[in-house]
C-alpha cells in the first residue's frame, strides 16, 4: 500500500469538506422528454484532482479518521 504524508491527508479531506455533494454541472437530457440532470462531486472528482485512484481516495476520506 502506498502510504501518504499527514499534510496531503488533511489537504484531501479539507478538499472533500468542501466540495462533498456541490452540484458541477446542470446538463438538459432526453430526446421526447426534456429533463435536467445534475452532476454531483464524487470522490472519483476527488482522485481525479489529486491524481490517485479512487481506491486510494476512499482509504484516505473514511479509513483514515484522526
Amino acid at each position: 500500500m502506498t502510504r501518504f504524508s499527514d499534510e496531503f491527508v488533511d489537504r484531501v479531506k479539507q478538499h472533500w469538506k468542501e466540495n462533498k455533494n456541490k452540484v458541477k454541472y446542470v446538463v438538459e437530457t432526453g430526446v421526447h422528454f426534456k429533463r435536467k440532470t445534475s452532476k454531483k462531486y464524487t470522490l472519483d472528482d476527488v482522485a481525479e484532482h489529486f491524481n490517485i485512484t479512487e481506491s486510494q481516495a476512499r482509504r484516505i476520506i473514511y479509513v483514515k479518521k484522526s
